[in-house]
């Protein structure tokens, strides 16, 4: 069984052979959930791409002791950067989309108040919760950005004050290119993907992302549910 993994906020100093993670987190999932003990092994993740496997020399409840044994990097992160820009939907569905597109490596989130979306806000230490431990599973070498909550007008704004990103609004409009297509034509440094709520993105927004020069993309010729849309999309953008 692999051992398992736990990104960490610490930074590992560059050739430590031991170091010891103040972390009361992760003290309390490996020595009171997994009852880990001396002489287990762990994989810590400090986000700057590299994975440590380390030897647990000692446990406290607020502190690991480790010897590094081995340290790599981790070459399971998606060469694409694919930042999903998520109208909020139910709460069961936006935590869905968190999981999921974490798991095939999306690399940030930012939720969006869209006009019609029916929920206004969301938890967002949940949130964050469900992308780690997501990552976690599925052996991610970078934990995905969570931002907080914008309105459509400032999501906008800041995609496209990201200089090289190739803007996309995800619709269901006729005539439209697909989604993989534009991704192919827009040799673009990264992607940045607008997903509508459960009632699609109004007209008002529609006119605002035209003005923007937003580029509109199909995902096929059915109509997805924005959750489904959402991951789609980004399949498409990571592969």
């Amino acid at each position: 069984m692999s051992p398992f993994r736990f990104f960490v906020s610490q930074k590992i100093p560059e050739g430590a052979s031991a170091v010891t993670l103040a972390d009361a987190r992760v003290a309390h999932q490996v020595k009171n959930v997994l009852r880990k003990k001396a002489g287990s092994e762990i994989v810590l993740l400090d986000g700057s791409g590299y994975e440590y496997l380390c030897l647990i020399s000692n446990l406290s409840k607020t502190e690991i002791e480790l010897d590094v044994v081995e340290k790599k990097l981790n070459e399971n992160e998606p060469k694409n950067v694919v930042t999903l820009y998520q109208s909020i939907i139910k709460k069961d569905k936006m935590e869905w989309v968190f999981e999921k597109c974490t798991e095939i490596g999306v690399s940030a989130f930012v939720p969006v108040l869209s006009e019609h979306s029916v929920k206004l806000g969301m938890n967002g230490e949940r949130a964050g919760k469900i992308i780690r431990e997501a990552a976690e599973q599925s052996r991610r070498g970078k934990l995905p950005a969570l931002s907080g909550t914008v309105s459509f007008p400032e999501a906008l704004k800041q995609a496209a004050g990201q200089k090289g990103a190739l803007n996309v609004l995800a619709h269901n409009g006729e005539g439209l290119p697909h989604l993989k297509d534009v991704w192919a034509a827009g040799a673009a440094a990264a992607i940045n993907i607008f997903i509508g709520p459960e009632g699609g993105f109004s007209e008002t927004e529609l006119a605002s992302a035209t003005a923007r020069e937003f580029a509109f993309a199909s995902l096929g010729k059915r109509t997805l549910r924005s959750e489904t849309a959402a991951l789609a999309a980004s399949l498409f953008a990571v592969s």
